[in-house]
């Protein structure tokens, strides 16, 4: 049984350090946002601006890198206050935080 947890382990904690080592993952302002946006769908860029406290050239820079990978979808929303900017979870992003959140939560288990 032991070698079995073992096993298991090993694979979860090879899954997660693939996944913390892809482009997309690899900066801890990233993964916040994306979970973030895993729990909230879509968040306007004024509400990941206050959540992550970053720069908005800095916000930018990491949405584009997200958006690149396919992880979410940036769409600009006409509102009677003007153009809106939200940023959607992509199907891609949700599976790939789904997959992020169940290593961490194995990984968890298995510590005690």
């Amino acid at each position: 049984m032991r070698g079995q947890k073992m096993n298991s382990e090993d694979n979860d904690l090879k899954g997660l350090m693939e996944l913390l080592n892809s482009k997309a993952f690899s900066n801890s302002a990233r993964l916040g946002i994306m979970i973030a946006l895993y729990y909230e769908k879509k968040m306007s860029f004024t509400e990941l601006l206050n959540f992550s406290g970053l720069p908005k050239s800095s916000l930018l820079f990491h949405l584009q890198i997200l958006e690149d990978e396919g992880l979410i979808k940036i769409n600009k929303v006409f509102t009677i206050a003007g153009i809106r900017t939200e940023i959607h979870i992509t199907d891609k992003g949700r599976e790939i935080i789904r997959k992020y959140l169940k290593y961490v939560k194995n990984l968890r288990e298995e510590e005690k």
